[in-house]
């Protein structure tokens, strides 16, 4: 069946100022999700179309701010693309009516009621020209669209957005109004940039006739690079398929899921969650490979998010671990100073089946990074291939013992890994810092092991990265990033010696309560030979802290099968 839609052209003022329709966003839209530089840039460009603009020419002058999708509904229009413009556009105008009454009071009140909300005279209610979805609903009434002495504190970070968009433009606003000589010069220049923003800001609006043919193009255009991330398609799938009584929950369980989105990537996780479900997938083909899949296997929209819901519950542990046993806390600490991303969704895979065994599976994943990640440096696309098939098969069902034969199989052989640990250098700061930190760890046996993590503890290069020329070595290169050249500081090195020659470094080196730190500041010398030494007596560490463990070794024994290459 052919889509039935009309584009048009309309301006913010149109849209806003329908008296017979009002605008709403469906709640399985987004949040309000633009930044300070979003902001900006909308302001500035239309400050600078103003700018370009007088009485004469401005009749015949649009500035084109892009396409909206909406759907005709008899109660209103939804609108499917575009509220993030369309909205940053009541904040402007709601700033506009603001600063308008000690200049142009009629001027407020116009702005307020053709653009904003116009109130029942008889009873007092209000209609609002757009209606955000429900987590920003309320909070946009009273921060932007109602007049308020005093604007109620953001909750969420879109609510933190809303505001800060606010207070942007009154800033630009007020910087502008304050060059201008008097109250009259003031009142003009508002008005002016009412106008603009009211009659001559366009955009092209598609107008379907259902939801389906509206979504269908939403979802086209945003396929095709103008907009909306997976997130966004998704929440507008699932909901739009979801019958009204499954709404109100998959509403609350996104709640919950984007409530942690100022720590947790939301598309990230839904890369992670799908790949420890189905296998490997590349972001930008996510939203379709899901869609596919509810659209074939007939799950329902509710029972879907239930479980992105429990995921999600799992996926923030993962980030924040909270497990009785702090030995599975201390990894996946390690997991994430290491930006280690890969390990989520075998993780993720793993915490599904229970807390059993958890403990060995972060451990066996941690070495395999380790080793071919940061000593090897092997190619992430093989890592990922073998950490996926074994998130696979544990979500699967398969004993956790074959999942970590698969990591031991996919790995390279003892003989790589100890050879590529002599060699070792070029350690990005996240890698030299943990293998470091592990290594002091082990050194201090029984004695206190609390060894403080990033941003605490620091890199610093022994032989300085940029020597005075006088100290600086033939084979700089070749030795400047080898692991034995690197020590640990809780504080940064003062500046002014840190390119300095060993004999004063080491002073300050001496101060360190860091058994790694103090066993380089003993030394009289630092050479290339005390490089190689040290080199040597790291590597030797490296090799005993991240062997296979014996429940490893014996997996690999019961399921002698290796990975694909």
């Amino acid at each position: 069946m052919s889509m039935i839609y009309e584009p048009a052209k309309k301006t913010v003022g149109e849209l806003l100022g329908d008296v017979a329709k009002k605008t709403s966003v469906p709640d399985y839209q987004r949040d309000y999700s633009w930044t300070d530089n979003h902001v900006d840039y909308f302001l500035q460009d239309v400050l600078g179309f103003m700018r370009s603009q007088n009485e004469r020419t401005l009749p015949d002058a649009e500035y084109f701010i892009g396409s909206m999708v909406r759907v005709d509904k008899a109660e209103g229009y939804e609108l499917l693309d575009g509220q993030q413009r369309l909205a940053t556009a009541v904040i402007l105008l709601s700033s506009i009516r603001d600063s308008l009454p000690p200049l142009n009071a009629k001027a407020s009140i116009k702005t307020q009621e053709r653009w904003i909300a116009e109130e029942d005279d008889r009873t007092g209610d209000r209609t609002y020209s757009l209606t955000l979805s429900t987590y920003d609903r309320s909070y946009f009434r009273r921060r932007i669209q109602d007049e308020s002495a005093t604007p109620p504190a953001p909750g969420t970070a879109s609510q933190k957005l809303i505001d800060a968009a606010r207070k942007k433009i009154d800033s630009e606003l007020a910087s502008e109004l304050e060059q201008l000589p008097d109250g009259k010069s003031r009142e003009e220049w508002l008005l002016f940039l009412r106008d603009v923003v009211v009659n001559h800001v366009t955009t092209v609006t598609v107008t379907c006739t259902s939801e389906q043919d509206a979504a269908s193009i939403f979802e086209t255009l945003n396929d095709r690079g103008l907009g909306l991330s997976t997130v966004d398609l998704l929440r507008n799938f699932v909901l739009r398929r979801a019958g009204e009584p499954e709404r109100e929950e998959i509403v609350s369980i996104w709640g919950d899921v984007l409530s942690e989105s100022t720590s947790v990537d939301v598309d990230e996780f839904l890369r992670h969650y799908w790949t420890s479900r189905h296998g490997d997938i590349k972001s930008q083909r996510l939203y379709r490979a899901i869609r596919k899949y509810l659209e074939e296997s007939g799950q329902s929209s509710l029972e879907f998010m239930r479980d992105l819901g429990t995921a999600h519950a799992a996926y923030v542990r993962l980030l924040r671990p909270d497990f009785a046993n702090q030995a599975t806390n201390e990894e996946l600490q390690n997991v994430a100073d290491l930006k280690a991303k890969m390990l989520y969704p075998l993780l993720l895979s793993g915490l599904a089946r229970g807390e059993e065994g958890f403990h060995s599976l972060v451990r066996a994943a941690l070495i395999f990074y380790v080793r071919e990640g940061v000593v090897a440096k092997r190619n992430s696309s093989q890592m990922e291939k073998v950490v996926f098939s074994a998130a696979s098969l544990l979500f699967d069902g398969t004993p956790l013992g074959e999942a970590l034969a698969v990591l031991h199989f996919g790995a390279s052989a003892d003989a790589v890994f100890e050879a590529s640990i002599g060699e070792l250098k070029g350690l990005d700061t996240s890698s030299a810092r943990y293998l470091l930190r592990e290594i002091e760890i082990s050194m201090r046996n029984q004695e206190e092991t609390d060894v403080a993590r990033p941003p605490r503890i620091h890199v610093e290069h022994i032989y300085p990265q940029k020597p005075k020329a006088a100290d600086r070595w033939t084979n700089h290169s070749d030795y400047v990033g080898k692991l034995g050249n690197l020590t640990l500081l809780a504080r940064r090195i003062n500046t002014s010696i840190k390119n300095s020659d060993f004999s004063v470094k080491r002073v300050e080196l001496a101060k360190s309560e860091l058994f790694i730190t103090q066993s380089v500041a003993a030394l009289a010398v630092w050479d290339q030979s005390a490089v190689d030494r040290r080199q040597g007596e790291l590597g030797a560490k490296i090799k005993e802290l991240w062997v296979w463990p014996a429940e490893v070794v014996a997996a690999a024994a019961e399921f002698p099968v290796e990975a694909e290459d």
